[in-house]
């Protein structure tokens, strides 16, 4: 802990209370304001006529029956829109074959739900209507959905690039593999395949533009995870400087990653406001935002392990075939978190990763709850156990003889910047392992338990500015970058600001999710907030506590370590009467303090069990009991982690037995609504989890916070799995569980599997 939190008032000290969240009260009561709900009188709507086509010609677009029906303003193609410039490519690699997205396609088609024309309309009614007329003349190529349907010889070309649809390669590596592999006692070998995932996000996407004529200046509404990113894209894109633009997102209802890109319906927005010289509005529809929002996964995994006889790894090998979809979205940059959280919590002498990243006839991927993180996992996690089968031991001790102790903490992977800054992964795993002990020797066949570890970059090690101002009247305002999506940023920093600054927390107000704010701040992901911002804005509000008290021993001509700041003023310790009220101290105006921190990523760590119970006639699985423990720092409000708990936890579920975005082989998406991509229900979290908080030493971290928001989510998929695994075994059957989602068919074949020989 800081010396900054340390010093402040002990009775103003709020982090580690479970404070209940300020956000709550509007939102329950109907008065929180969404994108979709920001309206001017002579606000315009926009509808988008999408490609029902994964991949094809496009040779024409009729807007001529559009423009003439009811309430229509204007219709466009992209050739119609020449004040937008050029494509977004959001991430690229040395070497790599970059195709960006348009913002409207013009000469090609390349996955169902990529915009083509668009609408705007006096209501969203006349829009949508005028949007279905529009007339698309697409011949038609042939497409492909998968990464493996993708490569090869034979595969279909979805860009101009001398590797056919593979964009780039990379290859992550230290140690000697080649070696390592040549003289080890035992390989073992694991292909994961993970399904295509959507956001499942309870709020569409939605955008609303302004622009003001007089001042050449846009105010922008839309649902994002990061308004400095939509700002500064949108001024691209439109050729005006950034600080023409401001964003808010004043509520967001989820997130999970899709949000924290930046998309054509926001610029489109943008550039119609001027265009047209009114406000104009897009709310998404259920189907259209699941077809056309960022994915992700998709991807194939091929690991090899060297180990010695006793089960202890040697080396790794990893082959990753990643999906990026139609255009090189954020989901390129997926990989480098992927191979990343191969390691976990495991000793790893030598690794090589070699990736291919491909295009697909699919929706662009980036990154959703996990980032990335919970691929590598899985795929380590269902290795270890395969080992653990060829060794002859459990889940639990062949974790235990490979696991980085903490006593080799700060611990240097191998991978270039990718030190686990603290942790105590031992005792997470020997916390759970006594919470079911039980299970563990229950002689229930239908009933299975596993376990699985993770280690979690949370961070992204770029600064993050905070700004606090103190008013004379003892108002704190704290100015954060970070976009909230549901978090509890009002909440928790209100909590880091007063506690730093020792100020009654009902005087201190947080101001996020708008670009005015602050000039730039990364984007809300990565399990950052806690971490990145959490420090930020204690530092800012320490910085503002010295200033006070600097100003105040200036004024009472005191020594700074004899005088007592608090809301009312300034006092010399134990002569009460030298004191000054705060509106005197600051007559002059308001104190303003800005403070950027800036550090590697901070590394929180989590150990998961499942219980769960297989029916061997429906293939149905049932999770009846599931442990938690983690290591995500020091607590700011833990009645906030316990939801954060909760819902990682609901949404590794997903994950693990429900979730898969389906694309037909020919790329035809059929799953755009609740009806088809299955979200846990109340029925599917059911069972509550146990959670076992754990703190270790921290090392560069001042405050102690670690992110929290996906350490639930990474393990759980791999935990399931191997409980899956485990309950199958005891039924008979031989298989593993290396494919999500699990679903009961899946589980039915791997019962199906009696009497063949386990994959070695």
């Amino acid at each position: 802990m800081s010396e900054t939190s340390q010093g402040s008032d002990a009775e103003h000290s709020y982090v580690g209370r479970p404070i209940r969240r300020r956000e709550d009260l509007p939102l329950v009561t109907g008065r929180g304001r969404f994108a979709a709900d920001v309206h001017f009188p002579d606000l315009l709507h926009a509808a988008f006529c999408r490609s029902t086509v994964p991949h094809g010609v496009l040779r024409s677009v009729d807007l001529e029956v559009a423009r003439t029906m009811p309430g229509v303003v204007a219709a466009f193609a992209a050739g119609d829109l020449p004040e937008v410039r050029g494509a977004m490519a959001d991430a690229a690699f040395p070497d790599m074959h970059l195709v960006g997205r348009p913002v409207l396609a013009r000469d090609r088609v390349r996955y169902v739900g990529e915009p083509v024309a668009v609408v705007v309309a006096e209501t969203a009614y006349q829009a949508a209507d005028a949007a279905a007329a529009v007339v698309i003349d697409t011949e038609a190529l042939e497409a492909v959905a998968d990464v493996s349907s993708a490569v090869g010889p034979h595969a279909p070309a979805l860009h101009q690039s001398d590797d056919g649809n593979i964009a780039g390669k990379l290859v992550r590596e230290f140690g000697d593999v080649d070696a390592t592999f040549a003289g080890a006692p035992l390989v073992v070998r694991n292909r994961c395949r993970m399904a295509r995932v959507s956001g499942g996000y309870l709020e569409p996407r939605a955008c609303c533009a302004a622009w003001d004529a007089d001042s050449n200046r846009w105010e922008m509404w839309t649902s994002t995870q990061w308004v400095h990113g939509v700002r500064d894209r949108v001024a691209e894109m439109v050729g005006v400087e950034a600080s023409s633009i401001r964003v808010r997102a004043e509520n967001v209802g989820g997130g999970f990653g899709p949000k924290g890109a930046i998309y054509p319906e926001e610029v489109l927005a943008a550039a119609l406001a001027r265009r047209l010289r009114r406000p104009v509005k897009w709310v998404a529809t259920r189907s259209e935002d699941t077809a056309s929002s960022m994915q992700a996964h998709g991807d194939v995994l091929e690991v090899e392990a060297a180990v010695d006889e006793g089960g202890r790894l040697l080396g790794l090998k990893a082959h990753l075939i990643h999906d990026l979809g139609a255009y090189a979205a954020p989901g390129a940059a997926v990989v480098l978190t992927i191979t990343n959280h191969l390691l976990s919590a495991y000793r790893v002498p030598a690794y090589r990763a070699n990736i291919e990243l491909v295009y697909t006839n699919a929706g662009p991927t980036g990154f959703i709850r996990g980032g990335g993180r919970e691929v590598g996992n899985f795929a380590i996690e269902r290795t270890m156990d395969r080992i653990a089968d060829r060794v002859g031991v459990d889940g639990f001790e062949i974790r235990r003889r490979n696991i980085v102790g903490s006593d080799q903490m700060p611990y240097a992977t191998g991978l270039p910047g990718v030190v686990y800054d603290g942790g105590d992964y031992a005792t997470l795993l020997e916390r759970v392992a006594a919470a079911v002990d039980g299970e563990r020797t229950s002689s229930r066949t239908e009933v299975g338990v596993g376990v699985s570890l993770s280690v979690e970059r949370t961070g992204i090690g770029v600064g993050e500015e905070a700004r606090v101002t103190v008013q004379p009247d003892g108002a704190a305002t704290a100015h954060l970058g970070s976009t909230p999506g549901g978090q509890g940023h009002e909440t928790t920093f209100a909590q880091v600001v007063a506690t730093s600054l020792g100020w009654p927390i009902e005087e201190v107000h947080v101001v996020a999710g708008d670009s005015d704010a602050l000039p730039h701040s990364a984007v809300t992901a990565a399990s950052r907030s806690a971490f990145e911002v959490g420090n930020a804005a204690a530092m800012a509000a320490g910085a503002a506590r010295r200033r006070l008290i600097e100003m105040g021993a200036e004024r009472l001509e005191a020594d700074v370590a004899d005088v007592v700041l608090s809301i009312q003023g300034v006092h010399v310790k134990g002569t009460p009467g030298r004191s000054i009220l705060l509106s005197e101290l600051l007559r002059a105006g308001p104190v303003q303090v800005s403070e950027t921190f800036k550090a590697p990523p901070a590394y929180a760590s989590a150990c998961h069990a499942a219980v769960v119970e297989v029916d061997p006639d429906l293939g149905s699985v049932r999770i009846v009991r599931y442990v938690i423990a983690h290591d995500s720092g020091r607590s700011i409000n833990p009645l906030l982690v316990e939801g954060q708990l909760h819902g990682g936890f609901a949404h590794g579920i997903g994950y693990a037995l429900l979730e898969e975005a389906v694309y037909q082989p020919d790329g035809v998406f059929v799953s755009d609504t609740f009806l088809d991509y299955l979200i846990p229900s109340a029925g599917e979290v059911a069972v509550v989890p146990e959670l076992i908080k754990v703190e270790s030493e921290v090392f560069g971290n001042p405050e102690g916070f670690k992110g929290v928001g996906e350490s639930a989510t990474i393990p759980a998929p791999a935990a399931i799995a191997a409980a899956i695994d485990d309950a199958v075994h005891k039924l008979g059957g031989t298989a593993f569980m290396d494919e999500l989602p699990m679903t009961p068919m899946r589980v039915i074949a791997a019962l199906d599997n009696l009497g063949r020989d386990r994959p070695r």
